[in-house]
């Protein structure tokens, strides 16, 4: 079977979903019907949807057919110091997508989402800060904690040295950044250039529109799920479940805590900068009330 050639590795919670649903529709890209297989990073704690078998792993691609684009989004590759080791092993010659939004937003909306889907329990993101320093002890953890790294908050938020990481294994060629800035609020040019990078036809019209991108890419999900093993099967519907689940989402930051934490980020953001060639100290600037 072929291998994938293409990973979207982080980081969580900056519209990577969104891109995946985008790129499947393009006649030259074939994505695998479970976005997050979380296949490599053995330094990570086995994540309950995770393919953990190489054959398992490889029949997720089988339908790829003549696609010269194929591919998968474990965005908690981020999280792990041997995912691009791993990866590069494997597939020397993939291409890699990381996309990036500012620390903060992406902090507060993986937590919202570990609430709604029992890996937090603590609904005031101060304190789930503070319990960052215990949680990497193995205490306090929640009950139904399925995946302890991602209550790193901030480990998660210092985007340099994972970007730095892939950047050094894969080389500069082979790494696309998006900013999820870029893609709100220009998504055809963002897309345009992703494209170019994956070395497919960047003239494809995509529809960006959540509800008409579904029904775009439905007969294509469908086709895949007939041809899914029942264990796939299993680890999507779960995963639907989980997400669909409405629970607390998290308040917003006091104005203090989030000086705080722009302040003590500021010094990753500018190491990004430098290696991005882009100017991010927006990201970094306490906001005005």
């Amino acid at each position: 079977m072929r291998k994938p050639n293409f990973f979207i590795v982080g980081a969580p919670r900056c519209a990577t979903t969104s891109v995946y649903t985008y790129l499947k529709q393009h006649p030259d890209i074939f994505l695998s019907l479970l976005k997050e297989p979380l296949f490599f990073g053995s330094d990570l704690t086995p994540h309950p949807l995770a393919i953990s078998d190489e054959a398992a792993y490889l029949r997720l691609f089988a339908g790829a057919g003549e696609a010269r684009v194929i591919g998968e989004g474990s965005v908690f590759y981020w999280m792990s110091k041997r995912a691009a080791g791993e990866i590069h092993a494997w597939s020397p010659e993939a291409r890699i997508l990381i996309m990036l939004r500012d620390p903060l937003e992406m902090m507060q909306s993986l937590h919202a989402l570990f609430l709604r889907t029992g890996n937090e329990e603590l609904e005031d993101f101060a304190r789930a800060l503070e319990a960052e320093a215990a949680r990497a002890q193995g205490q306090r953890l929640p009950a139904r904690v399925y995946f302890p790294e991602g209550l790193q908050y901030r480990a998660l938020a210092r985007f340099s040295e994972a970007v730095e990481r892939f950047l050094r294994v894969f080389g500069e060629r082979r790494v696309h950044v998006l900013l999820f800035e870029e893609l709100m609020s220009d998504p055809t040019r963002a897309m345009r250039g992703l494209l170019d990078f994956l070395g497919v036809d960047p003239d494809v019209t995509l529809e960006f529109d959540p509800i008409r991108a579904a029904q775009r890419i439905r007969p294509l999900v469908l086709r895949q799920m007939r041809a899914a093993s029942p264990e796939v099967l299993e680890k999507l519907e779960r995963k639907t479940a989980k997400h669909l689940h409405h629970g607390p989402r998290g308040a917003p930051l006091a104005p203090e805590l989030e000086a705080r934490l722009r302040e003590e980020l500021r010094p990753d953001g500018e190491r990004l900068e430098a290696l991005l060639g882009r100017p991010l100290s927006s990201w970094y600037r306490p906001r005005a009330a």
